[in-house]
């Protein structure tokens, strides 16, 4: 006759770990966590060109007058936002002293040159809408939707009529900027 706790020490060397000796029961415990991520809206404008009006040349007849649409011109720049995040965009009235929205302005970078040249953003390719600061609410920006990717925006540049100006280089900074 075999002593009772052969048969349990043959079971347990043939599958070690299988059994646990008397007073030894198998015991779980289980426990929850959570898995999370804020994903947070954020914009980025990126990729900005310059928006170059070229050479302009004083007329050999007639009166000395910049005429208008004979220097249209096309900026573009990129606009990544978080998905379904409203946002809109705002071009302020750049860096010349003087300039406002209505009348924005640039200098020329000569010593001396006190001369201003008047032009003006927009919205649309039909240069009927003033692409605005924002200081009027929401007026003059450009309103829309993230997708998550970047998206595309062209600014419509165009020197206005005006007196032709010192010969010079002619030049403001623009700042866009973006609320959401």
């Amino acid at each position: 006759r075999l002593p009772r706790a052969l048969p349990v020490l043959l079971l347990a060397a043939l599958l070690p770990g299988a059994v646990r000796a008397q007073g030894n029961a198998l015991h779980v415990r289980t426990t929850t966590f959570l898995i999370s991520v804020t994903v947070d809206n954020d914009c980025q404008i990126s990729g900005a060109t310059a928006l170059d009006f070229g050479h302009i040349h004083a007329p050999l007849t007639g009166a000395p007058v910049l005429r208008l649409g004979l220097t249209d011109q096309v900026g573009r720049f990129n606009v990544s936002c978080s998905r379904n995040t409203r946002y809109t965009l705002y071009l302020d009235r750049g860096s010349v002293s003087g300039s406002s929205v209505a009348n924005r302005l640039m200098a020329g970078s000569s010593a001396g040159n006190g001369d201003r040249l008047s032009y003006q953003l927009y919205l649309d390719p039909s240069f009927a809408t003033v692409w605005g600061d924002g200081s009027s609410g929401n007026a003059g920006g450009l309103g829309a939707v993230g997708t998550g990717g970047a998206q595309a925006y062209s600014v419509y540049g165009r020197i206005l009529p005006q007196d032709m100006p010192t010969a010079d280089l002619y030049s403001s900074v623009i700042t866009a900027s973006l609320t959401f």
